[in-house]
């Protein structure tokens, strides 16, 4: 008999991972009515999650918090290209193919469609909430700017490869601030969203 569920990379991952019981431990968080978990904040731990199987799958015994800081490393974008690559380069020591892990890695929405589409969950009330649409916009930002980097370093690595360009040890660094004008703050992009805004007192 054909499964009528359909296609999840998360579902996938939980089984190619041996993730037994982060599905149901998810949704708890998800619909609990009170202190519900957002969605960014269980990609970050299923992700979490996966790194750990990862690299104890090939041998390592990861201290207290490496796991945290390393996913860290990897993914927030205002950590520089040299740090993140020591922190691959930590990872790939263990013959853990960083690559590939990170691919693994979902987003927020490959939680929300597994959440609502392969376990038929949904929380408390069906509108979007501000918390979600800012979650929203925020990955799309930091999405953005990851990809930024990425291109800007590959980039001039390109060009001083082929002698078009001196430049010795190098960290690129991508970073948006948003400036605004009426309280004369300003702040990291990520950091406003994240915050719900500025010190201004909108009337």
């Amino acid at each position: 008999m054909t499964d009528s569920k359909p296609r999840s990379k998360v579902a996938r991952l939980i089984e190619e991972y041996g993730l037994d019981g982060i599905g149901a431990d998810l949704e708890q968080k998800w619909t609990r009515p009170d202190e519900r978990v957002g969605l960014r904040s269980l990609a970050d731990e299923f992700n979490k999650a996966v790194l750990r199987k990862a690299l104890e799958s090939s041998g390592d015994d990861p201290l207290e918090g490496e796991v945290d800081n390393l996913y860290r490393l990897l993914t927030n974008d205002d950590v520089t290209s040299g740090v993140r690559s020591r922190a691959r380069n930590r990872i790939e020591a263990q013959d853990c193919d960083v690559d590939s892990l990170e691919n693994d890695f979902v987003s927020y929405q490959s939680i929300r469609t597994y959440l609502k589409d392969y376990r038929g969950a949904s929380p408390p009330g069906t509108e979007t909430t501000p918390a979600e649409r800012r979650d929203s916009k925020l990955d799309t930002i930091q999405r953005l700017m990851n990809r930024l980097g990425t291109v800007t370093d590959q980039s001039l690595r390109e060009l001083a490869d082929a002698g078009y360009l001196t430049l010795g040890e190098f960290n690129t660094v991508v970073s948006v601030r948003v400036h605004c004008t009426d309280c004369n703050r300003q702040q990291a992009v990520t950091e406003l969203v994240a915050n719900g805004g500025c010190d201004c007192e909108v009337e």
